[in-house]
């Protein structure tokens, strides 16, 4: 039979661990701390003054918009026109009354003409109480509904008018 003989000298020789290895894990971790700190710190400073440079040119923009005069949306011959308050009850529910207080911003030529204004003003508010008969308290409600009315008064004062009415403001409205 054949012996099976091994060699020492084949053998690799035992690997030492390295001296100190919780201290290099301590120094790794320290020179890591330190490094963010810095760099953070660095980006942090960047960042600063990158905010403050913003902050004074928005100023100075927000300084000149104020020093320059708004523009004006209404020139040239115009009067606003108030119209009496127009009171009258809903399609459904049949109980519930809608008050509104509405006025008329009038241009084209209308604004010196009192009796045009006058007629203008009975036919938009005859044409605001028949309208407003028609309307239901769900379309009124929220934002949206509210919106939408304050278009379609808008809408039937310019029809009227042959647009002549520039914008229709509605002052008030009460639902009770």
């Amino acid at each position: 039979m054949a012996e099976l003989v091994v060699a020492d000298a084949a053998l690799p020789a035992p690997v030492n661990p390295p001296k100190g290895g919780a201290r290099a894990i301590v120094l790794a971790v320290l020179l890591l701390t330190v490094l963010a700190i810095l760099l953070g710190g660095g980006i942090g400073y960047l960042m600063s003054n990158t905010i403050e440079k913003n902050v004074l040119r928005k100023e100075e923009a927000a300084e000149a918009a104020r020093r320059t005069s708004p523009p004006q949306s209404y020139t040239g011959d115009i009067a606003l026109v108030k119209l009496e308050p127009i009171t009258t009850n809903l399609m459904s529910p049949e109980n519930v009354f809608i008050r509104v207080e509405v006025s008329l911003v009038v241009g084209g030529g209308v604004a010196a003409d009192r009796s045009r204004i006058a007629q203008l003003s009975a036919e938009i508010s005859q044409d605001i109480l028949a309208f407003l008969r028609t309307v239901s308290v769900a379309q009124l409600q929220g934002p949206s509904g509210l919106q939408n009315l304050r278009e379609d008064l808008n809408d039937r004062a310019n029809i009227r008018s042959e647009g002549k009415v520039r914008e229709l403001i509605l002052e008030t409205m009460v639902v009770q």
